[in-house]
């Protein structure tokens, strides 16, 4: 009996239940942000009061006055009226959602903090709040949470004002960012609305289950 090739089979099989126990011992995460997966959302707003619309052209000003003052027989004055309509501008387009794919067993997080940058366009000041946020149960797993503005689109990595502090799930809720418009754009008038989500799961999270969190970014113009 060949001996050897009998200890170099035993070895082979006990390296492959090797291999196979350790791409199974924790959870394997992926993450996929895509706009086909989780859609497009796009926000257009035109005009101001009872002129605003959205996904409609803007409203043109009315407001065009040139009158002679003070004409008397000796003088008179003509008045050069220059009106300017500037009609409010906000465009936000990108993707909020995500998918998380897990594989394995065991309690664990996905170690990176996933990011979403949504594109923002605005001649307006604007407030971003997360509300209606909802988790999965804590008793199955948690999303950490963070919203913060960057400077132009695509950004360049320099933060604009404050960020929504990292919370988790419905504690989340309430935490918002403001965008001055006057202050923090560029001249090219873009920034970067950047959402973060970080995914812990327990033991608890059972294979062949689909768990959904959701919530909104709600946006005020000021």
């Amino acid at each position: 009996m060949n001996f050897k090739k009998i200890a170099l089979t035993l070895v082979g099989a006990s390296a492959t239940i090797a291999a196979m126990g350790q791409t199974l011992t924790s959870r394997v995460f992926s993450y996929d942000g895509s706009v086909p997966t989780n859609g497009l959302a796009t926000y257009v707003l035109y005009g101001d009061g009872a002129n605003a619309s959205v996904f409609a052209g803007s409203v043109n000003g009315t407001s065009n006055q040139n009158a002679i003052v003070g004409a008397s027989s000796t003088n008179a004055a003509f008045l050069v009226n220059t009106v300017i309509n500037v009609g409010s501008y906000v465009y936000i387009s990108g993707n909020f959602g995500g998918t998380y794919n897990v594989q394995g067993i065991g309690a664990g997080y996905d170690p990176l903090t996933e990011t979403n940058q949504v594109e923002v366009r605005t001649n307006r000041s604007l407030t971003f709040t997360a509300a209606g946020f909802y988790g999965i149960g804590s008793n199955i797993g948690t999303i950490g949470y963070t919203m913060s503005l960057l400077q132009d689109y695509p950004s360049n990595g320099v933060v604009l004002g404050g960020t929504g502090a990292a919370l988790t799930d419905a504690a989340f809720n309430g935490a918002y960012v403001q965008l001055n418009a006057n202050t923090m754009l560029p001249v090219d008038g873009r920034a970067t609305l950047q959402l973060t989500r970080q995914l812990f799961l327990t033991q608890a999270a059972l294979g062949n289950q689909s768990y959904v969190a959701a919530g909104t970014i709600q946006v005020g113009v000021n």
